[in-house]
């Protein structure tokens, strides 16, 4: 039973916020062009075998008027109780448990999304990969990406690439020891 590689793809303002303090995402709309840009979200979208996100930001995307993730498989991180509205399941329990449990069950892949579920995984050594898409903004304050609760995390740059909306993107492998 191997655990399933576990990927992150996040927009972030410059200063490295992932939404504003009233959960707000508006800021990333700024890179919004026509036709939209490739930046690879769609590709990788579609090589995840499951989604794992927790419950601040499922509470957030739930309110969207339509419902991103289609039919993929999503996984809430939460210990308080909520009604399903898209097939979505709830798990309260540590990530590294349920990773075994996704590894056991054949899973391959999995996307970590939200600032907490991310820290997380960075704090139990679980991210293989961080794909971050800096949108050329300072918001000033919001909801961190990293805050000072993680430990030293060595990354390799697998790879960097600058869209004309001026958003830039870094791809980067962790490093374990």
């Amino acid at each position: 039973m191997a655990r399933p590689r576990v990927s992150v793809f996040l927009g972030m303002s410059l200063d490295g916020f992932i939404a504003r303090e009233n959960n707000e995402l508006d800021f990333l709309s700024i890179v919004n062009t026509n036709p939209p840009e490739d930046t690879g979200y769609n590709a990788f979208f579609a090589s995840v075998d499951v989604l794992v996100m927790g419950r601040r930001t499922y509470d957030v995307v739930v309110a969207f008027p339509s419902w991103p993730y289609g039919d993929k498989r999503l996984i809430v991180l939460t210990s308080r109780s909520v009604q399903p509205q898209h097939g979505e399941t709830f798990y309260n329990g540590s990530l590294c448990a349920l990773l075994d449990q996704l590894g056991a069950e054949g899973i391959q892949h999995v996307y970590l999304d939200g600032g907490a579920t991310v820290r997380q995984g960075l704090l139990e050594d679980v991210v293989d990969e961080l794909t971050l898409s800096w949108v050329p903004i300072i918001i000033g304050s919001g909801i961190p990406l990293f805050d000072k609760t993680l430990p030293d995390t060595k990354l390799q740059l697998v790879s960097s690439r600058a869209f004309p909306s001026g958003l830039l993107q870094t791809i980067y492998k962790v490093l374990r020891s």
